[in-house]
């Protein structure tokens, strides 16, 4: 782990660790999520949020050559954020707090319990077209984008809201399982949301050869034949949006992902085992 990698990591702690101590005001201010966004449906049959963003972003991508520069590239990206539901069908996406773009049905919902059965594309495809640099993309098979499908389950208690997503490849894309768990601490005081979070995720062992194993027609002298078994990532993530007015936010975000032996011992994922973002931007409200 490299000095900024580490000195962001830190920081993400103590800061959760500072806000734990000031948890009644995160009881006093609503929760924009899916467990509220459910609770409007007993009252009103469909309902629907848009939030429309842009941002300057440096990020490090895992695998080798993604990125133009070796120690990360800063890039201006679109932001797109919110979701529709109607009765308990839903869609929905917020990729600053992990949320992909995702398709759901509830089946139980309650103030403090949500269950969901869902499908999101958790994994995006890469082949040798996405190396910017370097050549240790070229010759290989394309990894492809899956869509996973599954149970997820919300639990939202005095010390945040716990997420548990258990899926399965319906894609035959890799044809394996993630099981993920993520547990998040937001805080709404006046017109600051502060939303720390961390995540680990199982990936069984066809999902992780599939993405970062190295098949016999894929081998050459600087990338060795490499089949791994199942693995672990770990995600740290803070969220912070000021609201300026009743439209717009100025918002800044970062997160850092750890993986496990399987995965950074891979001849695809860069030497320094990690990937980290940091973005500055504002979001308009609809």
């Amino acid at each position: 782990m490299n000095a900024f990698a580490l000195r962001f990591a830190l920081y993400l702690l103590i800061t959760i660790n500072l806000l734990a101590n000031i948890s009644s005001y995160a009881a006093e201010a609503p929760i924009h999520n899916t467990k509220e966004i459910k609770n409007n449906l007993d009252e009103d049959n469909s309902y629907w949020e848009l939030d429309l963003g842009f941002s300057l972003e440096f990020n490090k991508n895992y695998i080798r050559g993604v990125n133009d520069n070796k120690n990360g590239d800063l890039t201006a990206i679109a932001i797109l954020s919110g979701g529709y539901y109607y009765r308990d069908f839903f869609v929905e996406v917020s990729p600053l707090i992990g949320r992909p773009f995702t398709l759901g049905y509830s089946l139980q919902r309650t103030r403090h319990f949500v269950v969901n059965i869902i499908a999101e594309s958790l994994f995006q495809g890469f082949d040798q077209s996405t190396q910017n640099h370097g050549s240790q993309l070229t010759g290989i098979k394309k990894r492809k984008t899956s869509l996973d499908a599954g149970l997820e389950v919300y639990y939202s208690h005095p010390y945040g809201e716990t997420r548990f997503r258990a899926l399965y490849d319906v894609s035959n894309t890799h044809d394996g399982y993630v099981v993920a768990f993520d547990h998040a601490y937001p805080l709404f005081m006046k017109r600051w949301t502060i939303w720390p979070s961390y995540g680990v995720t199982w990936l069984s062992e066809n999902t992780t050869d599939y993405y970062f194993g190295i098949d016999e027609n894929e081998v050459k002298p600087n990338r060795p034949f490499y089949q791994p078994s199942n693995s672990f990532t770990h995600k740290l993530n803070l969220y912070i949006a000021y609201q300026y007015n009743a439209r717009l936010s100025f918002i800044g975000y970062g997160d850092y992902i750890l993986f496990s032996g399987n995965i950074k011992n891979s001849p695809l994922v860069t030497e320094t085992n990690n990937s980290y973002r940091i973005g500055l931007g504002v979001m308009w409200s609809f």
